[in-house]
């Protein structure tokens, strides 16, 4: 899956973004779900903020930004880099999707 990470000042990555095209929001929350130590602590499928949750006492967000746009940004809900960033990434780049369904590769 194609991913465009958001990096600080310092160069550190602190979001990233992946397209809408083959990835619909209940596949979003599947690949959410994969993260090991994740725990979803809202979902919202018809709503911008899509889904939040915490990984290893992080919180983070799905958000959909304009409710239709053509990607959607994944970060933590508190600005700035955080450690936990780099397995909820590796989650959706490992991610393939195809149609309605998310498969995993394994490691």
């Amino acid at each position: 899956m194609r991913i465009r990470d958001i990096l600080d000042s310092q160069g550190r990555p602190i979001a990233f973004e992946v397209s809408t095209a083959f990835l619909d929001r209940r596949a979003v929350r599947q690949i959410v779900q994969a993260i090991p130590g994740a725990r979803i602590l809202a979902y919202r499928p018809y709503r911008e903020q899509l889904c939040e949750f915490v990984v290893s006492g992080a919180a983070f967000l799905v958000y959909e930004a304009w409710g239709e746009s053509a990607v959607y940004w994944v970060g933590p809900k508190q600005a700035g880099w955080c450690a936990q960033l780099a397995s909820v990434r590796d989650a959706f780049a490992r991610a393939r999707p195809f149609l309605w369904f998310v498969t995993f590769r394994t490691a």
